[in-house]
């Protein structure tokens, strides 16, 4: 398993994160995540990778994620959940959505991309509430 996606992928997660992010306002997505995520059922550590930046530690997370990978996969919200770590930039030191924290930093890049067609557009953490037209 390499940890590097190529862009072709990036984009491709990329046009998907863009389109929950324009589908389910941030509060929902939060929620969802939490109540259906199959990652519940286990301990909140075992998606947390070690320190960032050594090789050795990159290698490791690789051989030991593949189990955590794999739950991600059968996850009726996979796409929700890389949606939440690429749109609140968490995507420091834990798998989400399936992937690795550089992986998911190549989405993030992808959808700030100049010339891409789904520019990144942070969502505000409060949901926005549609107001009256004035008559």
């Amino acid at each position: 398993m390499n940890a590097a996606i190529t862009l072709d992928m990036a984009a491709h997660f990329a046009l998907r994160v863009a389109t929950v992010r324009d589908s389910v306002p941030l509060p929902e997505l939060e929620a969802a995540v939490a109540e259906l995520g199959q990652c519940r059922q286990y301990d909140a550590e075992r998606w947390y990778l070690g320190a960032t930046g050594s090789r050795r530690t990159v290698a490791r997370d690789l051989v030991r994620t593949e189990e955590e990978r794999e739950v991600c996969e059968g996850c009726p919200v996979r796409d929700r959940c890389l949606s939440l770590a690429v749109l609140t930039g968490d995507t420091d030191n834990s798998i989400h959505g399936g992937l690795l924290p550089v992986q998911q930093r190549d989405v993030e890049a992808a959808l700030r991309r100049p010339g891409n067609a789904v520019l990144l557009r942070l969502p505000s953490r409060v949901a926005s509430v549609e107001q009256p037209r004035a008559a």
